[in-house]
């Protein structure tokens, strides 16, 4: 963070100080009270307020005897600090009488409190003043929280940083004498909600070994100002289940209740009323009550003409059902406002089927929509020209912003289901923060994973533009490296600018990492290999070997990144055996990267997307090529292939063989995604054809299957116009299928294979079809 401007003293005769610090988010230069007052009596202090001098005390920490809990910490916080870094600790007092030298007022101690010269620029609790004169310090905020923060402002100031969790991520200089500038700092957060979800307890995923730090985060979100206030939620405060009323939820295609209730009907709005009244009596503290459907896509059968709008939702193709949402919301805020709760808030997600504006009602000024872009694009920030469709959701915010309330903006800080190759968000958080406080966003809620090997630029950037939006990008970056890596910080920097540049540069933007070999190429590989292996020689000729610790996390996440885009090109050749053996090697490193504190790869996603989308994969695909098993014949990466929206291709005879293809399009499956080729947004079924030729040797009476190993959604299979029984039916992304082709096969001959893929569902990743190579393969004889 900036340290900002200070004002030296122009006159020393002169009775008045101005000095300043600029501080994060909005701050004010007050040039009244106990600097001015400082001025008058100490004349020639322009280095600043002497705390240590030459390893001697120079100052006293002074609370009071009834300082709250927070108080207290903030003068701890200090003394441990300044001990750390000068080996001196200062005492701390509660009779000012008894002070000696510079006295340092924690919150209610300090003798001139001027709240109001706080207000002048915001009234958010978490803002504080940092009033340095010649020989006092006061440290006081709006609430004991904002006391708080002024004591990690002067930490900062001093040089102390908390880049990431742990002994490894903090920075303490070494001084004998500290003295801090002449100021008075006030610094206002430049959002009200600022949330990192998941950093403060990770969540744990099956398998974890023991000995994970799952909390280690906890007080790095206090070290960067995050107040982890947290708006929106899925679900809707009523207990009646579908079991007991399915009348009042909304019904499948077949009539059946689904998991979300109707909110056009009328008992519904009566539940909820009454279980958000019974929330409010039980905490009368409260007054944002979150709320919304259930996770997952909502689907509504029939337009309701009393209730939606006539809007589609742009990604859906389906009807947007923010009018029908918006109308429940101001309905439930009436009734509150009836049984008198008149200025409490609803704060509901802008998401998947319920994420556009309204066109029909006007939102109740006190909803507060929380912009959840979930199935849009995750590498790029919303500037970059090449996502059309991150650009979006700027007419997505002012289409809020234009109906009177103040959005929130539920930030996703990591690539979705990625099981935590190298991925830095810098670019995405740099540009994006800074647009959200310039358009009127009042809170961040970033959901991520942190994986502190690659992440770790970018959470620090996050957390620092949530509470300062304005800072100098490029500053704080400098800041960061510089002291993080020390005598490889340039090489550091280069390392992740290589990266980020890479991903700023890629015209892809499927989740998952099914995109990762076309953006992390060989020779953008090579380079972050070059840059990281010049960065350890430079790291270890240090004196200090935290350094080296430091970049040898980095090489840890490089080496789980190497393994995993080598497994996806052995997989890609049907080389199970190698593959196996590099999924066995990240098992390993995943372990060992969890273990280390900061974790250098996030335990869930690590371990939940690695068994999710990977493990069924190789597994299966090494038992069906060992053993006796021998691979038939490999299905080309490209097919020949037709989109079809309807389910019903099969009665047209598009399995049949003889069909022309010459209009049908080339589509490729296992190298390339549906986003890539142009699909992004299409639902509906495309089918497949292709031709392999079978040699003659396979005629041994032995079985042959064919094994897709990744399919996304449902598939049916045909040969030589024959339906195959289906072996093993599979789930998605997750989980192969196989057919019998035994019966089927023409020995010696090509063989057509025509496969009918149906995707209905639009999900965050952006991907359908075949999604994966395809075999038929031959079981060994008994």
């Amino acid at each position: 963070m900036r340290k900002g401007k200070r004002f030296v003293w122009l006159l020393i005769l002169v009775w008045a100080v101005a000095p300043l610090l600029m501080a994060a988010g909005q701050t004010s230069a007050n040039e009244r009270g106990l600097a001015d007052e400082a001025g008058r009596k100490h004349q020639g202090a322009e280095q600043g307020v002497v705390l240590v001098s030459d390893g001697n005390p120079s100052a006293t920490v002074v609370t009071t005897v009834y300082a709250s809990v927070l108080e207290k910490k903030a003068a701890t916080e200090l003394v441990n600090y300044i001990k750390s870094i000068s080996g001196v600790e200062l005492p701390i007092v509660t009779n000012v009488g008894e002070a000696t030298g510079t006295k340092i007022y924690i919150g209610g101690a300090s003798p001139h409190i001027d709240l109001d010269a706080i207000r002048q620029g915001g009234d958010d609790p978490a803002s504080f003043r940092l009033a340095a004169a010649a020989d006092s310090i006061q440290l006081y905020g709006l609430s004991e929280q904002g006391t708080l923060y002024a004591a990690f402002e002067l930490l900062e100031q001093l040089g102390v940083r908390w880049f990431m969790p742990g002994d490894i991520g903090t920075v303490i200089p070494s001084r004998k004498t500290i003295t801090l500038p002449i100021q008075d700092t006030i610094q206002h957060p430049g959002f009200s909600a600022r949330a990192m979800q998941a950093t403060e307890a990770y969540q744990k995923p099956s398998g974890l070994p023991n000995g994970v730090n799952l909390n280690e985060g906890k007080i790095w979100v206090e070290y960067m100002r995050l107040n982890q206030k947290y708006y929106g939620n899925h679900g809707l405060p009523c207990t009646i289940s579908a079991k007991d009323r399915p009348d009042l939820y909304l019904p499948n295609e077949n009539g059946l209740p689904t998991t979300q209730l109707d909110v056009t009907k009328p008992d519904v709005l009566a539940c909820v009323v009454q279980g958000s009244l019974n929330k409010l009596k039980q905490d009368p503290n409260l007054k944002d009550l979150r709320m919304g459907p259930n996770d997952g896509l909502v689907k509504v059968l029939q337009p309701h003409p009393d209730w939606d709008g006539n809007d589609l939702d742009a990604t859906h193709d389906t009807l947007s059902l923010t009018d029908r949402y918006v109308k429940f919301y101001n309905l439930v805020l009436e009734q509150l406002e009836l049984a008198g709760y008149p200025d409490v808030s609803i704060s509901f997600y802008a998401y998947d089927t319920y994420y556009q504006p309204p066109v029909r009602w006007t939102p109740h000024p006190r909803l507060i929509p929380v912009i959840a872009s979930i199935t849009v694009d995750r590498f790029h920030a919303l500037d970059n020209p090449l996502s059309w469709e991150r650009g979006h959701l700027k007419e997505i915010i002012e289409g809020w912003r234009n109906l009177g309330v103040q959005p929130h903006i539920y930030q996703y800080l990591y690539n979705l289901a990625d099981p935590g190759l190298p991925f830095s968000p810098v670019d995405q958080v740099s540009s994006e923060l800074k647009y959200y406080k310039q358009n009127g966003i009042t809170g961040i809620r970033a959901e991520n994973l942190p994986s502190w090997g690659y992440q770790g630029p970018g959470l620090y950037l996050a957390a620092k533009m949530m509470w300062n939006p304005d800072l100098d990008v490029e500053d704080l970056l400098d800041d960061y490296y510089s002291k993080f890596y020390g005598p490889a910080a340039k090489s550091m920097r280069e390392h992740f600018e290589t990266l980020e540049q890479a991903f700023a540069d890629a015209d892809y933007f499927a989740g998952n990492i099914y995109d990762f070999p076309h953006i992390l190429t060989d020779k953008v590989w090579k380079e972050m290999e070059k840059t990281l292996s010049k960065a350890e020689k430079e790291a270890n000729k240090s004196n200090d070997p935290v350094y080296g610790k430091r970049v040898a996390m980095v090489r840890l996440a490089y080496h789980f990144g190497d393994q995993f885009l080598g497994m996806m090109e052995s997989i890609n050749r049907l080389d199970f055996v190698k593959a196996k053996e590099q999924f066995d090697r990240i098992y390993a490193l995943r372990n060992e990267a969890v273990l280390h504190s900061p974790v250098i790869l996030n335990p869930y996603g690590s371990f939940v997307f690695t068994d999710i989308f990977w493990k069924k994969m190789v597994t299966e695909g090494e038992q069906r090529v060992t053993g006796g098993n021998r691979v038939v014949a490999q299905m080309p990466d490209e097919w020949n292939a037709m989109l079809f929206p309807h389910e019903n291709g099969d009665l047209l005879g598009l399995w049949k063989p003889g069909l022309g293809t010459k209009s049908w399009m080339k589509l490729k499956t296992y190298s390339e995604t549906w986003s890539s080729q142009g699909l992004r947004y299409y639902k509906g079924h495309v089918w497949y054809r292709t031709e392999v030729k079978v040699d003659k040797k396979f005629d041994n009476g032995n079985p042959i299957r064919l094994w897709f190993s990744s399919i996304d959604e449902t598939a049916k299979v045909w040969m030589n116009g024959q339906e195959l029984p289906l072996v093993k039916k599979g789930s998605g992304l997750t989980s192969p299928w196989e057919f019998d082709a035994t019966n089927a096969i023409r020995f010696g001959q090509s063989n057509l294979i025509v496969v009918d893929v149906g995707n209905r569902i639009l999900d965050e990743l952006g991907t359908g079809g075949i999604t994966g190579p395809a075999m038929l393969w031959q079981a060994a004889s008994d």
